[in-house]
């Protein structure tokens, strides 16, 4: 059975209420309009190169970073989401079929000149590679709406240098062929890190993923960076797109949240070893300076481990060990993150119906293990 929407559940849930609070979820037959949260499948592995990095690989902390108690170790091995076990969402319109050698990219509206780029165009202006993570803003707590990868990207600010912003120039309009669209701020589009991607972990983005072009902008959701580009469009006044219309964030900047990987929820441990608790964190433009785990009252900071380059834009994998020594019984484990402006998550979340309408959820994740002797 397929998994249900955030919308498809939110209309389940004043009917079978009873239902999905006792763990059972209606199957569907038919096909309602999809949702940011439509269908997922994210790696949910850690790599163990990644979650066992030795101390040595550290660098220093930039100067200008928030003091932080977790101990930060920087790596190259990030965890790299495989193509085919990203999470992928749609509008209920299906994939479009692209022809490579008839698409173009066109630039339009208030520019000084419209562009009509082929596909060899924007290769020609390729910046090699860059790491990214996205993250869908219907992700739940303890959700797998969330993927890391190595894209082959365009500037997207050299693009627009080419086509000459007018001065009233506001906000940019990027259009799929799928008939999505949504904008974002000149500013925004503007950023070094705002990227058009061309390729997905050595290969042409899939066509799930957006074949030939999707968008990738630093700090955003998901629903901000359409997949199967066709159009940018510079307008002088503000513009809602497809999500924003019903109701989702216009800014969808991406919460900090964390969640734990391992162990998993209800696992039994043998009292007296060492277990390791590890995850994933992720937050906004200021990146995550923190992660603590929470074993019943207590709160212990985790290492952190984060990438080389623009750890900012890259999930941050944690872990912690936890001695059971002389321990037994039911223990609840919690994983928060705090970002890099001193914004911490709070309240824990969980269930099919954590609150991510409208702007994303920062609720903390937490799990329940059983330690016996």
């Amino acid at each position: 059975m397929r998994r249900l929407s955030r919308r498809e559940l939110l209309r389940l849930s004043a009917s079978a209420g009873a239902l999905l609070l006792g763990g059972c979820v209606p199957g569907l037959t038919t096909r309602p309009e999809a949702t940011p949260a439509e269908k997922e499948s994210s790696s949910a592995t850690p790599s163990p190169a990644a979650m066992s990095a030795p101390p040595s690989a550290a660098s220093p902390t930039p100067a200008n970073s928030p003091p932080s108690a977790s101990s930060v170790v920087r790596v190259d091995d990030m965890r790299v989401t495989p193509n085919d076990e990203f999470y992928t969402v749609d509008i209920g319109r299906g994939i479009p079929k692209i022809d490579l050698a008839s698409y173009r990219l066109k630039v339009t509206g208030l520019v000084e000149t419209e562009l009509s780029l082929s596909f060899d165009d924007l290769k020609r202006l390729s910046a090699g590679t860059h790491m990214r993570t996205l993250e869908c803003i219907s992700n739940p707590v303890g959700g797998n709406l969330i993927g890391n990868a190595v894209w082959e990207v365009v500037p997207l600010r050299e693009v627009l240098e080419m086509a000459g912003l007018h001065p009233n120039v506001v906000e940019l309009v990027f259009r799929g062929a799928d008939g999505f669209h949504t904008s974002i701020p000149v500013e925004l589009a503007m950023d070094p890190l705002a990227y058009l991607a061309i390729g997905m972990n050595g290969e042409p983005v899939p066509r799930e993923h957006g074949f030939p072009v999707r968008c990738l902008w630093p700090g955003r959701y998901g629903m901000k960076q359409p997949k199967w580009l066709v159009e940018i469009e510079a307008v002088g006044d503000p513009y809602l797109g497809y999500w924003e219309r019903k109701g989702w964030s216009n800014e969808a900047t991406i919460k900090v949240n964390s969640q734990i990987e391992t162990p998993t929820n209800r696992a039994r441990i043998k009292s007296g070893t060492k277990v390791l608790i590890s995850g994933r964190a992720f937050a906004g433009r200021s990146g995550v300076q923190r992660v603590e785990v929470g074993i019943g009252d207590e709160w212990h900071d985790a290492q952190l481990i984060q990438a080389r380059d623009y750890p900012e834009v890259v999930w941050t994998l944690w872990r912690y060990e936890w001695d059971t020594t002389g321990l037994e019984g039911r223990f609840v484990i919690k994983a928060r993150a705090t970002d890099g402006n001193g914004v911490r998550q709070e309240g824990v979340g969980g269930g099919l119906l954590d609150d991510t309408f409208p702007d994303g959820t920062s609720r903390i994740h937490a799990i329940t293990v059983i330690v016996e002797a």
